[in-house]
């Protein structure tokens, strides 16, 4: 139990760490995992979605608190909550943590709503049990349990069960929770006192130190309270009492500061740490790490510190309420960053330098094992490392981030159902066990549930493999439209139609074109490789019909390098400006050097919108981008895309049919008067391998393979852009071809 050292003249508070643990013993969930998808208040892992509302409390990595819009999709968290009345989940905590090497955890508390001889339901979860599943206690409906158990293909696997006696409640025996502290934040009856948001009811008695009675209009930001709270049915903190300690007003915001690192200088009133300035005030409490009470003079230059503060507007200034000297011999440090500099056995990121040895865990975004070398400036990284007696960060593991994945997010009848994937507007999703289902009436329902026929929304995230996994389906009524939308390439372009992610969609009169910025613009603006966001109608007899289509700030490029120079690649008559911060890797997503890409290869560019000039949101052939992500699908070509100007060594041949839904063929002519070793392989707009159809020795002549649209392990791949790619000797030309569901 943590004991809360003050200089204010507030009383000495007991078990406010203690009083947060016995909260999350509360009714509720915890779970763990990458966020798969993000809304405008609401975040999904593990396909479960949780809705954020003004009380959850978001932190990094550092415990520091962040606001929600700092999130984004492939960011590993923990999310604690509990299921609402409405048969939504909501977070009362998120908290962003460093990837592991280990399943991902799952806990959940409550009752007991349905149970089978392999699997129990508590808080809307459904738990599976095995042999090693540790169960204390006896199971029974109504029954209130303690779940402990991990993710295993996204099933929720029970390792310990307790259960509680028979009409147990949990959290009824929870305490009152002490809070003191400045109000951080007042609005709308909600009060935050030291991370903790409280409500405010009628019921709440709030009192002076002398006990005269106050009302909620008398609470200002700033004023110092003891607040005496308990937990609701919902997992909310009711404030009970709330007892201003005096007239003594500290100026705060709601913007807080928390950082740990280094003390790198001290003045009469300051400190220096991480490149933060703090004033030091005799408001700010400082101990050691056994809560012993320190003064200011006791703080010392290179010593490992904690400060917690906040940013006063009106002064610009940081002032520091809390400084925690910790041992530097225990301490483990992480960083989110771009890597700035490498050296022989070192590298630099966000400031600092971390020391790499033959201990140190290199891995890519797809957990495959890298080495010093295969680091590039600019790449950004997860580095987790151990701070030394001397100082000195030691990198223990170095993780390259994972790119981004699209969100597509589709509406219409269920064309197809199988007992692990459904098929709506031609795509087909695939569902997890567990899948969070909604029905017409709002509750929760299974895959099961559904029908062939039935009006769905389907939310789902589309993986680098190209397949559609969904995340939230939602069973629609009183629709009569269908709508779908989606964020794609544009691949192809008609004159009033244009193909983005595979589909084909048909622009009217009605269709609204914008730029980045909103900008109207028109389909002759538009070109392919551009990336939009599109939202579109199915209409009977014609297919998708655009309602909107709005250029986002990315463009993509997919094709040979015309030239390559050291600082831009041309693609598709679009320059991409190459910097220190471009990622470059090859076909396996393995990091390569800029100087090693040759002109001839066939790339996969993603790169950024200029700032606009003149007509804003009209590109043209030649506009220049600035480069975030190249994938060099192999060596340098020889060759042209004109069929003509290819060697006499082999010819690939365009496939057919191009677009197609079910297969499609591959013809290709090998020269020569001897067999040659030839490779034939399929790779999504990732620039990552799907299907290798041909591995071999082939002799000379004309040969033909029928590409079922699956991938290597049988599974079907999902609509979209292609690309084969037949290799030769060391000669190599590429096509493209399009899936259409």
């Amino acid at each position: 139990m943590q004991r809360i050292a003050t200089t204010l003249a507030v009383a000495l508070l007991l078990g406010l760490l203690a009083g947060t643990a016995r909260a999350d013993d509360r009714p509720g969930v915890s779970l763990e995992g990458s966020i798969e998808a993000i809304g405008e208040a609401d975040l999904t892992l593990h396909g479960v979605t949780f809705r954020v509302t003004a009380l959850t409390r978001i932190y990094n990595t550092m415990e520091q608190p962040i606001p929600f819009g700092q999130l984004t999709v492939g960011q590993r968290v923990e999310v604690e909550g509990y299921l609402g009345s409405d048969g939504f989940y909501y977070a009362h905590k998120i908290e962003l943590e460093h990837a592991e090497d280990r399943p991902d955890r799952v806990e959940a508390r409550g009752r007991i709503h349905a149970l089978s001889e392999d699997s129990l339901v508590v808080q809307g979860f459904t738990f599976w049990l095995t042999a090693q599943t540790e169960i204390e206690g006896e199971l029974a409906l109504d029954r209130y349990v303690e779940i402990e158990g991990e993710v295993q293909n996204e099933q929720f696997i029970a390792l310990r069960i307790e259960a509680g006696m028979p009409g147990a409640e949990g959290g009824e025996d929870l305490p009152e929770i002490e809070i003191a502290g400045p109000i951080l934040q007042l609005q709308d009856s909600v009060l935050v006192v030291r991370d903790f948001r409280i409500r405010v009811t009628a019921h709440t008695r709030i009192q002076g130190e002398e006990d005269q009675p106050l009302t909620l209009a008398d609470l200002q930001v700033g004023l110092l309270v003891e607040v005496k709270a308990r937990i609701d049915q919902n997992g909310q903190l009711l404030a009970t009492k709330i007892e201003v300690k005096n007239e003594t007003h500290v100026e705060v915001h709601r913007r807080k500061v928390e950082i740990k690192g280094f003390i790198r200088a001290l003045t009469d009133s300051t400190l220096t740490v991480g490149g933060l300035t703090f004033r030091v005030t005799n408001l700010t409490r400082i101990h050691g790490e056994d809560d012993q009470p320190l003064s200011f003079a006791d703080l010392q230059v290179g010593q490992f510190v904690e400060v917690k503060g906040y940013f006063d507007p009106r002064h610009q200034l940081l002032f520091a309420l809390k400084i925690e000297v910790e041992d530097v011999d225990e301490h483990e440090f992480e960083l989110v960053g771009r890597i700035e500099a490498i050296g022989g056995d070192s590298l630099v990121v966000g400031g600092l330098t971390f020391q790499v040895n033959n201990n140190t865990v290199i891995e890519d975004a797809w957990d495959r094992p890298l080495t010093l070398a295969d680091l590039q400036v600019g790449m950004l990284v997860k580095v987790k490392a151990l701070i030394q007696p001397d100082g000195t960060l030691l990198a223990t593991r170095i993780k390259v981030r994972k790119a981004f994945h699209p969100v597509v997010d589709v509406r219409g009848p269920i064309e197809a159902l199988t007992d692990s994937t459904l098929t709506v507007a031609g795509l087909v999703f695939h569902a997890r066990p567990g899948i969070y289902v909604i029905d017409a009436q709002g509750q929760q329902a299974t895959l099961s549930d559904l029908q062939v026929g039935t009006v769905v929304r389907v939310r789902a995230v589309v993986h680098p493999d190209g397949t559609y996994w969904a995340m939230r389906i939602r069973v629609l009524t009183g629709e009569d439209a269908q709508e779908v939308e989606f964020k794609g390439t544009i691949e192809a372009l008609g004159a009033d139609s244009l193909i983005v992610a595979g589909l084909t969609i048909f622009v009217d009169a009605g269709t609204q074109i914008l730029a980045h910025d909103g900008t109207p613009i028109t389909l002759a603006d538009l070109q392919t490789g551009q990336i939009v966001e599109v939202k579109a109608t199915i209409q009977p007899g014609l297919g998708l019909v655009a309602l909107e289509i709005k250029l986002e700030d990315f463009v993509a490029a997919t094709g040979q390098a015309d030239s390559v120079r050291a600082d831009a690649v041309v693609v598709q008559q679009m320059t991409f400006l190459i910097d220190a911060q471009t990622v470059v890797v090859d076909e396996h997503q393995r990091p390569i050097a800029w100087s090693d890409v040759q002109a001839g290869q066939q790339v996969i560019v993603y790169g950024r919108r200029p700032a606009p000039a003149g007509k804003t949101g009209a590109t043209t052939a030649g506009t220049t981008y600035t480069a975030d992500y190249v994938t060099v699908l192999g060596t340098p070509s020889t060759t042209s895309a004109e069929p003509s100007a290819l060697p006499a060594t082999f010819e690939l041949a365009p496939s057919y049919p191009n677009p197609f839904r079910q297969q499609t063929t591959i013809r290709f002519t090998l020269g020569g008067t001897a067999p040659q070793p030839v490779t034939l392989e399929v790779y999504n707009v990732l620039g990552q391998r799907v299907r290798t159809l041909v591995q071999g020795m082939l002799s000379p002549g004309r040969h033909e393979v029928i590409w079922d649209a699956t991938d290597d392990a049988g599974r079907p791949a999902a609509s979209g852009l292609y690309l084969y790619r037949l290799r030769v000797g060391n000669q190599v030309q590429t096509r493209s071809m399009v899936l259409m569901r």
